[in-house]
């Protein structure tokens, strides 16, 4: 009989992306992380999240995902503002392909891939409150809506990223 064929593997250069969705969709995703970290496969995990005003308030779906993934990851972040989404991914992509490959998994709540109009209507900045606490509120949420979207429209860097073959040393080989 033949020798079995090699495991499959990455292409130098090449990394797995899936998407999916917050809670059920991330939960449901740790048994294929967990493959790839012993695969030794580079895997971007993007996972859905609540909006970064409801975490730790009970939002649907809202669960500590980077908890999930600390031990099966070699980087877990969540994005807190829309010009972090490119360096975030980019940074992401490197690390799974740095060194010994391996899952890492990048949180985007939903407040950051909406659009700015659509953030604004949902958290209410164009409402005018009523009394002193009321103003407070207004004003909070329409400083952390600036804040969500300052520099989103700024240019970032989307060359492609470097791809670095690492080569064993003469050591190594044993010669």
């Amino acid at each position: 009989l033949p020798p079995p064929p090699p495991p499959p593997h990455f292409p130098v250069g090449r990394i797995g992306v899936a998407a999916v969705t917050a809670g059920p969709g991330v939960t449901n995703a740790v048994t294929a992380v967990k493959n790839a970290q012993m695969a030794e496969s580079p895997v971007l995990l993007i996972g859905g999240a609540a909006a970064s005003l409801q975490k730790g308030r009970g939002a649907l779906q809202d669960i500590d995902q980077l908890s999930l993934f600390k031990t099966l990851c070699k980087a877990c972040v969540s994005v807190r503002a829309v010009r972090d989404i490119v360096p975030a991914l980019r940074k992401a992509i490197a690390t799974a392909q740095s060194g010994t490959p391996g899952p890492v998994f990048v949180e985007l709540p939903i407040d950051v891939l909406y659009p700015f109009h659509m953030v604004e209507k949902e958290i209410g900045g164009t409402k005018s409150g009523r009394g002193l606490r009321g103003k407070m509120v207004q004003w909070y949420l329409q400083n952390y809506i600036r804040n969500l979207f300052a520099g989103a429209w700024e240019p970032r860097d989307v060359s492609p990223l470097p791809v670095q073959v690492p080569l064993a040393t003469e050591d190594e080989v044993g010669f």
